[in-house]
């Protein structure tokens, strides 16, 4: 790498940096997995990553050896090579959490992680005290990590499969409204809109109206709300409240809070539902894994079943 420049000709910093993240630390860390978990005999192995990224350091910053290795890590913008390795290595066994049923490593997993996968002989779910004090491997830690998961995700669920989507059916029965820039003259517009649909809404017996918003306090707890709206009048309040949660989740739970009660009313065709987000709106009809995924995985099934029962229903956002 050093004829490729120095400190005074060359390639420049950044360019050096990008070099080593994507050429050489791929390639030093190739299955580090295998040999990095917990009570391993790593100190060797992490001796020589961390003489190489010294090594690597100096060439991007052209110092002289002589400089303290932090500090020079520091300046180059690379993170110590044990952080770097430790976040890598929980994503890796975060990403368990997703793989599919049949994949032959769920049998070697605790029974809550197997995915109903029969067990095998050896897996961590037969082991006594003794035997899972004394192990040493990777699948230990793995475990660990799954049981620290909060979101639980269903890649496989059938209503975010092509072809069975809701969007894939029911394109034409849902539709969004957002102003079409923030000038004022737009938003004015929009919420003239919003006004004439509410009124118009209220003035058919078919059609309901639900009003909702979430947000996160400085004290971390989340409220969300909804109010459904018939015949000019509130027939339903609802409120939650939640702790650590951001402020999509709220607005996701207060659109969940309004929509499937709207939903279960008998001659209920025409829903109109104003919020404040339709970003956390539009994540109900995505198909591709998320965070949020347990949040919105009943009203998608709910609105599902709204499109089925009745062909002139329709929801509005």
């Amino acid at each position: 790498m050093k004829m490729l420049g120095n400190s005074s000709r060359g390639l420049l910093h950044i360019q050096k940096r990008l070099l080593y993240r994507t050429c050489i630390l791929p390639i030093a860390l190739y299955r580090f997995n295998l040999w990095f978990f917990k009570d391993a005999p790593i100190v060797k192995n992490i001796n020589e990553l961390r003489k190489m990224q010294c090594k690597a350091a100096l060439w991007i910053t052209g110092a002289f050896q002589t400089f303290p290795t932090d500090g020079i890590e520091a300046i180059a913008g690379l993170i110590p090579i044990t952080l770097h390795m430790c976040r890598l290595n929980g994503r890796h066994h975060l990403r368990y959490g997703s793989i599919l049923s049949s994949y032959a490593i769920n049998s070697l997993l605790d029974s809550q992680h197997t995915k109903n996968h029969p067990p095998h002989r050896v897996a961590t779910s037969k082991l006594t005290n003794k035997q899972r004090a004394n192990l040493k491997s990777p699948i230990k830690d793995v475990n660990k990590h799954l049981d620290s998961i909060r979101n639980c995700f269903n890649p496989t669920f059938p209503l975010f499969s092509p072809g069975s989507r809701v969007v894939d059916h029911f394109s034409s029965k849902i539709s969004f409204h957002s102003p079409s820039s923030s000038s004022d003259e737009d938003l004015f517009q929009h919420l003239q809109n919003l006004n004439y649909a509410f009124r118009s809404s209220q003035t058919s017996f078919f059609s309901t109206t639900i009003i909702t918003d979430g947000g996160v306090k400085k004290s971390h707890v989340a409220t969300a709300v909804a109010h459904i709206w018939s015949d000019n009048s509130i027939v339903q309040r609802l409120q939650i409240n939640s702790i650590n949660v951001t402020s999509v989740e709220a607005e996701l739970i207060a659109i969940r809070l309004g929509l499937i009660p709207a939903m279960e009313k008998e001659n209920v065709h025409n829903i109109i539902l104003i919020t404040d987000s339709i970003v956390a709106a539009k994540k109900i009809f995505e198909s591709k894994i998320d965070p949020l995924q347990n949040i919105f995985i009943p009203v998608t099934s709910a609105v599902n079943s709204f499109f089925k029962r009745d062909g002139r229903n329709k929801i509005q956002f």
